[in-house]
């Protein structure tokens, strides 16, 4: 494929299970752009899936149309939305350098799991200023999601953008499956998510789902970039003295991940103004990780 439209196709970037990605310019434009097309692929089609190509067609659309309304710092934009010749939909993205797992690294928990890693892309903490920066602007994209009276429902690392690689600017992208109030699949109970990032509620069903549900992701995030680990059960608390950070916000951290939905903080608004109350300022944060680097990882690096 050398043309979507009036964009020039300079490579694939990705494919995901209902579309497929290209790097794109645009002749009259500078820069290059992210060109998603409509794809579904695998358990997604056919006689045995559970919901039809047009199904995820109207979810696509309703993407674009989220995406299109909202012109903030730390959301991805829409910046154009077509067919192609074969009639699928297309929606034109500022295309982005990196996403979080840049930064942090692939999500395994088991010392074998880890060695299967790539080194370089191995999971890892970051520092506690570094991961209050980037919190801090997810946060302000959900604030404006929840304010719309939408839930993001798939928050994870590969779906926080980075402008560039070298402490980019977060951007919260991918609203394939954000909540709408009437709007196609929010009120179906089709399940929904990333197992490892969603609520307890939200494993048993999309439709049970509110924005405390993404105050809960948020707080996986966090809690992942700070520890190199996943929060899973039995898992370790966040410990202000071990990851370098004031005791009130471990405490906040702890409040998002709270399993039930009625002790977590009200919405990502109330989080941030929690956040803001006990740094203020992020330069107070020391900019090197606590966690040092798993042994396995140290001896593959010799390597």
């Amino acid at each position: 494929m050398d043309r979507i439209g009036k964009y020039e196709i300079e490579t694939p970037l990705l494919d995901t299970s209902f579309s497929d990605i290209y790097i794109a310019r645009d002749p009259a434009r500078e820069g290059h752009f992210a060109v998603k097309v409509f794809h579904p692929k695998g358990d997604n089609v056919g006689e045995n899936a559970k919901y039809g190509v047009d199904f995820w067609r109207a979810r696509f659309v309703e993407e674009a149309r989220i995406m299109s309304r909202f012109d903030h710092p730390n959301l991805v934009r829409v910046i154009d939305l077509g067919e192609t010749e074969d009639g699928a939909p297309y929606l034109v993205m500022p295309f982005m350098e990196a996403n979080l797992l840049y930064e942090i690294g692939e999500d395994a928990q088991t010392p074998e799991d880890i060695e299967k890693i790539t080194p370089n892309w191995r999971p890892r903490p970051v520092s506690p200023r570094r991961a209050v920066e980037v919190w801090r602007q997810l946060l302000a994209g959900l604030k404006a999601l929840h304010e719309a009276g939408l839930v993001h429902r798939d928050m994870k690392p590969s779906n926080i953008l980075l402008e560039r690689k070298a402490r980019g600017r977060v951007k919260l992208c991918d609203f394939g499956m954000v909540k709408v109030p009437g709007a196609v699949g929010s009120r179906s109970g089709i399940w929904v998510g990333t197992l490892d990032y969603i609520s307890p509620e939200q494993r048993k069903s999309s439709s049970e789902v509110n924005v405390r549900s993404d105050v809960y992701s948020a707080g996986v995030v966090m809690y992942r970039m700070l520890s190199g680990r996943l929060p899973i059960r039995g898992r370790a608390p966040m410990r202000a003295g071990r990851f370098g950070i004031p005791r009130t916000l471990a405490e906040l951290i702890e409040d998002c991940l709270k399993q039930n939905c009625d002790d977590r903080p009200n919405d990502a608004g109330q989080v941030i103004e929690r956040l803001d109350g006990i740094i203020p300022n992020v330069r107070m944060l020391t900019d090197k990780s606590r966690i040092p680097l798993r042994a396995a990882s140290i001896k593959a690096i010799k390597k």
